[in-house]
């Protein structure tokens, strides 16, 4: 039985990052998801780039990858030929990712990373120009899915109609995949919190006088109240 692809890099990773001599990105287990996930001639696509980008091109995937470092594509190129992988089925795009993502020509994708820039907005960028892309069925890999950015798009997908969350690749990355191509709500009122409303801005003192006051005046429970409780025309005092 020959060895996987993953156990191989495990035994010897690949130094893609830094200067050359460092290498990081998904855990073992959800390189291992991929590994068993993706099938010859997927259209997949990825920003940032790493190990994964291996186990992409092994799979024979039709694969994008969005880079900020060019020197990663030679190093990661360089990398395949030594394992004997072919890389032709590749394509490096070099720069930050919510520039070029607009920029590329639009495709149907089967699957998608997102493990580039991890700061606020970058990552909700990144779904929001690949998500529209995404077949319906089609699933999305959030890696670092504990640090806030990349929380924010799982807990949007977990409480949409048009996203469910699959179990998870590994202890850090998130899969959810898409229902339909409903684009998410234009209009974000009270009942798009779903209770989880937050007044963290404001003084300690005056959060809950807040959150009263605005479950009470804007959501459909609250206004109901406030419509049987008000005295009808003419009965007031």
């Amino acid at each position: 039985m020959s060895t996987s692809l993953v156990r191989r890099l495990r035994d010897d990773p690949p130094n893609v990052h830094g200067e050359g001599d460092e290498s990081w990105g998904l855990a073992w287990a959800a390189l291992e998801w991929l590994e068993r996930e993706l099938r010859p001639g997927m259209a997949t696509l990825e920003t940032g780039s790493g190990s994964s980008t291996i186990v992409f091109a092994a799979a024979r995937t039709l694969h994008q990858v969005v880079t900020f470092d060019a020197r990663e594509e030679e190093r990661i190129r360089a990398a395949c030929a030594e394992l004997g992988i072919p890389t032709d089925t590749v394509t490096f795009q070099t720069g930050a990712s919510h520039d070029v993502l607009p920029g590329l020509e639009r495709r149907v994708l089967d699957l998608a990373l997102i493990d580039g820039a991890h700061g606020f907005p970058y990552p909700v960028l990144d779904w929001w120009h690949i998500a529209p892309q995404l077949a319906p069925g089609g699933r999305i890999l959030l890696d670092d899915a504990y640090l806030p950015a990349v929380t924010a798009i799982f807990d949007y997908a977990k409480q949409s109609a048009a996203w469910e969350v699959d179990p998870p690749a590994s202890f850090r990355t998130a899969v959810i995949r898409k229902l339909t191509d409903s684009a998410p709500p234009f209009d974000a009122g009270a009942d798009a919190a779903h209770g989880r409303m937050s007044f963290r801005y404001l003084p300690v003192g005056r959060r809950i006088a807040a959150s009263v006051r605005q479950r009470a005046f804007s959501t459909r429970a609250g206004l109901w109240l406030v419509r049987t409780l008000r005295p009808p025309a003419g009965r007031r005092p």
